[in-house]
């Protein structure tokens, strides 16, 4: 799997690699506040509308896409910042070698970090790929450039229906799609029975009996998410101060209770070293999480549940982009339409980074049958439908966010 014979750090647990990353930085409003010039960059995050499902949002061009027609550069760096270890060595090479390019990788651990460092000029990338949650703010900062598609093809071609015109880019003025997730509990079949984890569902996080043995992700909108669901809210996205109120204070109780402990590689290095049975889990940890397994070990020790109830998960999905101070667009375009052909996703998906792209070669029905995943991991296939009942965790307002950092913080410090 890996180059060099062990796993890499995926992108979703350098997503939030240091503890209380949240709350050590400055919210995006004022990274993007105190790197502002005046006429330039916008001072917060409010100003464009607030992406949902049920309210799309077209996103404003703030400048034309490059013409067509342009050549592809030959023989210079393209410029990639993203997080460790996100793309597949071997499959780089075969852009490197296709288009007689070189590419330029910078990796960062959170993305605060890397938009302070794009919008001060530290960092000046041809291609980023960001989180859903953060495109208005890459927008409205101008650190992303609208596409032009004629250098695109593969995204209509390849990609799933449901993912021509998504909600929160109509148009696919900005982005286009990487992977997709599910969110739910990974767990040790061995230790842990699978009927139980059914009928308990998120409520086996907080059981005392396997205390020393339960993890959440090191991530604020990931931990105190989960704790909203568990309490039925239909709004991952809330704002309401009495519900983050409760999921903080039974994110507490959980810890009192169980010992849980934050972590950012608990499900694919954790549970296959049984440091823990129990996990919260996106999808793609889980079935990366076989090839971490102790040599001879089989795969059916490993397990994933997520709720089948409509809004009871959160699911997503990462994005590409072409940055505004890209000094090769049409190859950075190029690289966007690389990533939507199978031939080439394909194997960055099953052979690395275990996080499944919305590509139509890929039939989930025949991912277990193809030992793409193992089959008591089954329910970590992400199906089409599976995007549209899950909630996607999304752009806050910048009051909305605080309020959500607030409670981590006291979570992080024990109440």
């Amino acid at each position: 799997m890996s180059e060099s014979g062990s796993r890499p750090i995926d992108r979703r647990s350098f997503l939030r690699r240091a503890a209380g990353t949240a709350v050590a930085l400055p919210s995006l409003a004022a990274i993007l506040a105190a790197c502002a010039k005046p006429g330039s960059l916008p001072p917060g995050v409010t100003i464009l509308p607030l992406a949902r499902p049920e309210s799309p949002v077209t996103l404003p061009l703030w400048k034309d896409p490059i013409p067509d027609g342009m050549p592809i550069e030959k023989g210079v760096t393209l410029k990639v910042y993203n997080w460790s270890d996100y793309f597949y060595k071997k499959v780089l090479k075969e852009f490197e070698a296709k288009y007689d390019v070189t590419i330029e990788w910078t990796g960062f651990s959170n993305m605060e970090e890397a938009i302070q460092k794009m919008a001060s000029g530290q960092i000046k990338p041809d291609v980023f790929i960001s989180d859903v949650d953060k495109i208005n703010s890459l927008v409205e900062a101008r650190l992303i450039q609208p596409l032009n598609h004629s250098y695109i093809p593969n995204l209509a071609k390849y990609v799933w229906s449901s993912y021509q015109n998504p909600f929160y880019d109509q148009g696919w003025h900005y982005t286009v799609p990487y992977v997709l997730w599910t969110s739910g509990i990974a767990y040790r079949r061995d230790r842990v029975d699978d009927a139980e984890v059914s009928a308990k569902g998120y409520d086996i996080l907080w059981d005392s009996k396997y205390r020393g043995k339960i993890g959440l992700y090191d991530s604020y909108r990931d931990a105190i998410g989960m704790s909203l669901m568990r309490n039925g809210v239909k709004d991952i996205n809330t704002g309401n101060a009495e519900d983050i109120r409760k999921a903080k204070d039974e994110i507490l109780a959980m810890i009192a209770a169980t010992d849980a402990r934050f972590t950012i590689n608990g499900v694919y290095v954790g549970l296959p070293e049984e440091t823990f049975w129990l996990h919260e889990a996106w999808s793609g940890d889980a079935v990366g999480a076989q090839f971490y397994l102790p040599k001879g070990t089989d795969p059916s020790v490993l397990g994933y549940w997520f709720p089948e109830k409509e809004g009871n998960f959160d699911s997503g999905n990462d994005t590409i982009t072409v940055c505004s101070t890209a000094s090769n667009p049409v190859l950075a375009h190029t690289f966007l339409n690389f990533f939507q052909d199978p031939k080439y996703s394909i194997p960055n998906f099953e052979d690395w980074n275990g996080y499944q792209p919305p590509l139509k070669a890929i039939q989930p029905s025949s991912l277990v049958q193809d030992k793409v995943v193992p089959p008591s991991l089954s329910h970590a296939v992400v199906k089409a439908s599976d995007i549209t009942r899950g909630q996607f965790i999304n752009v806050l307002s910048a009051e909305d966010d605080q309020r959500w950092v607030d409670a981590w913080a006291e979570i992080k410090a024990g109440g």
